[in-house]
């Protein structure tokens, strides 16, 4: 009774949400987007927050040194004139800010703005340890004394993706930020070398306790950035809207990510896929890109969906694994030790139904962890079939075998007898159980035990970083650009309980790992990659199981519909009302 009264609850207020203006219906002739999302960001702090709505937001209301274009698929200058040029000694890049950019009071940004937010960055008592694990080979940035808006950022150390912090930093107003020019005082050294804890502190400590106030994180007034758009209101728990700017310093630019078409974005909190679906009905929102499957495949049944929205399943650069525990400690069972018992998993690990009945048939399969559409990708390799009679030949040569004749496999492992009986570790939710049963019953017919362990997503972190764990199903997210394998693949990530749960590896592939991060050649980088990616496949300590799918819906009153693999996988700002003059952004 509690249980129904809850979802009753929940579903009660999602509907509440989505009938606003039921009763009076939403004019759609006016240029306002209404984005669905499920959750609203827990701030909008321009270094300290780090989540999906907040990157989604920023794109509309921040502008970065560099960024990722949706459209080309790949990094390019935003804030920057040109691209970074690296220099002879491989650790430093040139830069050139642009001549034409100017902050919301009119005044020119500068190499001065330039400086005061990498200080920020990489200031101990700045709350961004997510923006700050970027910088982590960043030493000093200097003005270049061959160009007036130009400046040299050196690093520590060689490294592929140098260039790639570039990305991360969204440009602050000094003026705005630090009027009296404290942080001009100290260099980047002292900065990040010097001791806070001392009374002589006391300036930098009360500056910083300032900047990382959550007013800066969630008062609209304080809410400054270089993007087309400003946050004009924050209702709690309901919706964030954001305004075009009548004098951004981008407009008449022609890239597609600078356009600001849309006079209004309106984000609004649905948590209720039922009431979701609603308010598409009801033509109350214009885009989501966080249906469920099942919904989308639900509308798409629909007329008056179809008539109204453009929707599909786009996929995404995020993958579903059954990771497998190679070095067991302590009295866990060592099930996972011999490769040809983790390539009979992969034989056994229904992909195929999974996807037809947990994905409602819209993944793809995959063999490794690169996937389609990202820039090193192994198109090459094939996933493992189901195939059940091939896996019991693995197991028999593995010498997994059914002494008893009770179906269960076992092998004497130090003397002991040991049942292949199994725990399956997995956060809690309706699809994971799901691929948890299916696992099960396709394993039993080998002689497997699998059995289906639960948890909320705290234990079941905790416990994949101890290594506490025979087996577990999770999944990781990525992006288009060049991967550094080094977080799952690398020793050290276990031995630091880091994300490589599996504990994966050798000094072979650590150097490998060490060498690829230090190619600055991209061609040759790949080939490096699609070796590793190759070489992970083989050794299996994952059962690469599909490629996820984002579930996206746009209405038609709006041009430029365009659906991306990486998120948040539409330009919101790039859509275009139909009844808008064509014009460029600028002349409105």
């Amino acid at each position: 009774m509690n249980f129904l009264l809850k979802k009753l609850i929940l579903f009660l207020a999602g509907l509440a949400v989505a009938a606003t203006s039921c009763t009076q219906k939403r004019d759609l002739s006016q240029n306002t987007v209404i984005v669905h999302i499920l959750a609203e960001p827990k701030g909008l702090h321009p270094t300290n927050d780090n989540n999906a709505y907040q990157r989604m937001i920023f794109m509309c209301t921040q502008s970065r040194l560099m960024t990722f274009d949706m459209v080309q698929n790949k990094t390019v200058p935003d804030l920057l004139a040109k691209p970074p040029e690296l220099l002879p000694d491989s650790l430093s890049y040139r830069c050139l800010l642009r001549d034409d950019i100017k902050w919301d009071d009119g005044s020119p940004a500068t190499i001065e703005d330039v400086i005061f937010t990498f200080k920020l960055i990489v200031f101990p008592l700045i709350n961004n340890p997510d923006q700050k694990a970027f910088f982590e080979n960043f030493r000093e940035l200097i003005p270049d004394p061959l160009h007036n808006n130009g400046f040299i950022v050196i690093n520590k150390k060689r490294y592929f993706d140098n260039e790639g912090a570039l990305s991360q930093v969204c440009l602050l107003q000094k003026k705005y930020w630090d009027p009296s020019g404290l942080l001009d005082q100290f260099s980047f050294t002292q900065l990040t070398g010097q001791d806070f804890s001392g009374a002589q502190s006391a300036a930098l400590e009360a500056f910083a306790s300032s900047f990382n106030h959550a007013d800066n994180a969630r008062n609209p007034q304080k809410l400054q950035g270089l993007g087309p758009y400003k946050v004009s209101s924050w209702q709690t728990g309901n919706s964030i809207t954001l305004e075009r700017k009548n004098n951004w310093w981008g407009k008449g630019l022609p890239e597609t990510f600078r356009q600001a078409w849309p006079e209004k974005i309106i984000f609004t909190v649905i948590k209720d896929m039922e009431a979701v679906v609603l308010a598409l009905k009801k033509e109350n929102i214009d885009v989501s890109m966080e249906l469920s499957t099942a919904a989308l495949k639900k509308l798409q049944k629909r007329s008056y969906f179809n008539n109204k929205y453009t929707s599909d399943f786009i996929g995404s650069f995020s993958y579903t694994y059954m990771g497998m525990n190679m070095k067991p400690e302590g009295s866990r069972p060592a099930f996972f030790t011999d490769k040809l018992v983790r390539k009979a998993m992969a034989h056994l690990v229904p992909v195929d139904e999974i996807i037809q009945v947990s994905a409602k048939g819209v993944g793809k399969r995959i063999a490794s962890f690169g996937l389609p559409g990202q820039v090193d990708y192994n198109a090459d390799l094939m996933p493992p079939a189901f195939d059940i009679e091939k896996a019991k030949k693995l197991l028999d040569a593995a010498g997994w075998k059914d002494l008893d004749g009770d179906n269960i496999r076992e092998k004497t492992i130090n003397g002991v007898k040991q049942p292949f009986s199994f725990a399956l570790s997995y956060m809690v939710s309706p699809v994971t159980r799901e691929i948890a049963l299916l696992i099960r019953n396709a394993m039993y017919q080998a002689g497997i035990d699998a059995r289906p362990d639960p948890m909320d997503f705290s234990v079941f972190y905790e416990r994949a970083a101890r290594h506490d764990f025979d087996a577990m199903l999770g999944s990781w997210s990525a992006s288009a650009g060049p991967e550094d394998p080094r977080q799952l693949w690398h020793t050290s990530n276990w031995a630091n309980h880091g994300s490589n749960f599996t504990g994966f590896g050798n000094t072979y592939t650590d150097s490998l790992i060490q060498q690829m991060n230090k190619e600055l050649n991209p061609a040759k980088r790949k080939q490096m990659m699609m070796h590793f990616q190759a070489l992970v496949a083989e050794e299996q300590p994952y059962v690469f199981m599909y490629n996820a799918t984002r579930k996206i819906a746009i209405h038609k009153r709006f041009d430029n519909a365009g659906m991306y693999p990486e998120r948040p996988n539409v330009i919101l700002n790039n859509l275009k009302l139909k009844t808008v003059k064509d014009a460029t952004p600028s002349s409105m």
